[in-house]
């Protein structure tokens, strides 16, 4: 995995614990708001880095 995918996937993962968590704990809605953003970076730049991979195995295919 590229560091743009690894980081991504972390932020993702912990944005989904914080969101989880803040549901749980009754806390503020922007608690939950911030895990669900911090969810969809994670998923865009672990697609981002998706592709930038691809895209290098598919020119070195070549």
């Amino acid at each position: 995995m590229t560091r743009v995918t690894t980081v991504s996937t972390a932020i993702g993962l912990l944005g989904l614990v914080l969101a989880m968590l803040a549901a749980m704990a009754s806390a503020l809605t922007a608690f939950v708001a911030v895990g669900f953003v911090m969810m969809l970076l994670g998923v865009m730049g672990a697609l981002i880095g998706a592709a930038t991979s691809l895209t290098r195995a598919w020119q070195s295919a070549r």
